[in-house]
C-alpha cells in the first residue's frame, strides 16, 4: 500500500463505509471527507464526522501505519492539533489509537481495485494502462482531453509569463525569446533562447532592413562564425558581427548548438538564418502574431526562405547542391502549435481577454495532428488523434501523467481502477 493510494481511496470513498467503528470501539459516520491538502499540514482539511453521535469538524491525517504519527513528529506540530480522525491501513500502535480516533481501512477495500492499481504500477509500458483502455468510454476521453489541453496551455503560458517578468513586461522582448526558443527545436531550444536574450529587440529593430546584419548577429552570438572559414560570404558576416558586437557591447553566449540526430534542414545555422529572415519580414513579432486572426494569416507570416547563400549550404562550411531553404510545413505547424498558440493563450490570460485564449484553442482544433513517437505509441494502444488539440492533449498525458505514474490523478486511470 502507498500513502497516495490510501489518500485517494479516502477521498473517493472506495471502501465499505457502512457500520464504521474506530479502533477504540466508537461508532463512526463520515459526513464529509474534507478537502485534499497537498501542501503542509494534515492530508484532508475541513472534514466532518460523527463519533458516537457527536458531530466533529476538523482535519484528517492518513498514514500506512498508525506509528507514523510519531515518526513524522505530528504530536509536536501545531498544524496537527485539529486532527479529528487518524485513517490508517494498519494499526501498529494500540496505545495511540486508544486515545486518538483511528479508522483502519485494510479490510474494507476491494482486493480487485488494489489488483488493478498494482497492475498499472508494475506495467513496463510507456502507457501503463494500454491493455485496459477498452474499459474507458469516448465521453470520458473527450472530457479528459479538454482538461489536458487547458493544462498544457496554462503550463506553457506560465513559462512565457515568467520570461515576461524577466523583460519587465515587454511583450515584444518576451515574444522574441519565446519564438527563438522554438526555432531551436527540442535539441537546441535553451541555447537558441540564450542567443535571443543576448540580442535585444531594440538592436534587431535597428537592423531589420539588412538581413546580412541580422544573420551576423544571430550566427555570431551562436558561436558559428569561425575565423578560419575563407568563404567570402562568411568573412562578410564575420566583419559585420565584429563591428556590431563592439558597437553594442554584446556578451558572449556560452556553449554551442547541437547537431545530434538532426536532419540537415533543421541544422542550427539554417534555423538561425530563417529566424533572421522572420525578423526582417515581420518586424514587430508580438504585434503581428496578435493581428493574425486566422491560421491562413499565421501561415503567411511563417512563409520564410533563408537568404540566397543558404540555397547552396546547410552549414557555413561545405557547399551543397541547390535547395532553397524554405521553412517547411512541419516546422510551421510546430511553431504554431508549440509557440504561437501558447503565446496567444498567455496574452489572453495575462490581459484577461478570453477571446485570445479561445482563438488559440480553435487554431489547434482545426489543425492536423502531429506525428511523433509519443503519438505513435498512443495509436498503437488504440487511441488516435483527430487534430492538433488531440495530439497536444495526449502528449501532455504521456509526459505529465503516464511517465510519472500519476494514474490516480488521471481520469483514465481513475476510471480503470474503480
Amino acid at each position: 500500500m502507498k500513502e497516495n493510494l490510501l489518500q485517494y481511496i479516502w477521498k473517493e470513498k472506495y471502501y465499505r463505509y457502512t457500520e464504521l467503528v474506530t479502533e477504540s470501539g466508537e461508532e463512526l459516520v463520515v459526513l464529509d471527507t474534507g478537502q485534499w491538502n497537498k501542501h503542509q499540514g494534515p492530508d484532508f482539511l475541513d472534514a466532518r464526522i460523527r463519533l458516537n453521535g457527536t458531530l466533529w469538524a476538523g482535519n484528517i491525517e492518513i498514514h500506512i501505519k498508525s506509528s507514523q504519527w510519531y515518526q513524522h513528529n505530528h504530536a509536536d506540530d501545531p498544524h496537527y492539533r485539529n486532527v479529528i480522525l487518524h485513517v490508517v491501513w494498519e494499526d501498529d500502535d494500540s496505545l495511540l489509537s486508544s486515545h486518538m480516533p483511528t479508522l483502519v481501512l485494510q479490510h474494507r477495500v476491494s482486493s480487485i481495485m488494489l489488483d488493478k492499481y498494482n497492475k498499472l504500477m508494475e506495467q513496463p509500458h510507456s502507457i501503463p494502462c494500454q491493455d485496459l483502455l477498452h474499459l474507458v468510454n469516448t465521453e470520458t476521453w473527450d472530457e479528459w482531453k479538454q482538461v489536458l489541453l487547458q493544462e498544457r496551455l496554462r503550463r506553457k503560458a506560465s513559462l512565457l509569463l515568467s520570461s515576461l517578468h524577466d523583460t519587465k513586461n515587454s511583450w515584444e522582448e518576451a515574444t522574441w525569446w519565446w519564438i527563438a526558443r522554438h526555432f531551436g527545436g527540442p535539441v537546441n531550444a535553451a541555447f537558441f533562447e540564450q542567443v535571443a536574450r543576448s540580442i535585444s529587440t531594440r538592436i534587431l529593430a535597428r537592423h531589420r532592413n539588412n538581413v546580412i546584419q541580422l544573420e551576423a548577429l544571430l550566427l555570431g552570438q551562436a558561436n558559428l562564425l569561425q575565423e578560419s572559414n575563407v568563404d567570402p560570404y562568411v568573412q562578410l558576416l564575420q566583419r559585420e558581427y565584429f563591428f556590431l558586437r563592439n558597437k553594442y557591447q554584446l556578451k558572449n553566449v556560452h556553449g554551442h548548438a547541437q547537431l545530434l540526430r538532426m536532419r540537415p534542414a533543421g541544422f542550427p545555422a539554417i534555423r538561425l538564418a530563417q529566424l533572421a529572415m522572420l525578423v526582417k519580414q515581420s518586424g514587430r513579432l508580438h504585434f503581428n502574431i496578435l493581428e493574425a486572426s486566422s491560421l491562413t494569416e499565421l501561415e503567411k507570416l511563417l512563409e520564410i526562405t533563408a537568404n540566397d547563400f543558404w540555397h547552396y549550404h546547410y552549414t557555413l562550411e561545405e557547399p551543397t547542391p541547390f535547395q532553397p531553404k524554405h521553412l517547411g510545413k512541419d516546422m510551421q505547424q510546430h511553431l504554431i502549435i508549440n509557440a504561437i498558440a501558447p503565446l496567444v493563450f498567455a496574452f489572453g490570460t495575462k490581459q484577461q481577454q478570453p477571446h485570445f485564449q479561445q482563438r488559440s484553442v480553435k487554431w489547434m482544433e482545426t489543425m492536423d495532428p502531429e506525428h511523433n513517437s509519443i503519438l505513435r505509441s498512443w495509436k498503437n494502444a488504440g487511441v488516435s488523434s483527430l487534430n492538433a488539440a488531440d495530439s497536444q492533449s495526449l502528449t501532455e498525458l504521456r509526459k505529465c501523467y503516464c511517465s510519472a505514474q500519476r494514474c490516480l490523478d488521471c481520469k483514465i486511470g481513475q476510471t480503470i481502477i474503480k
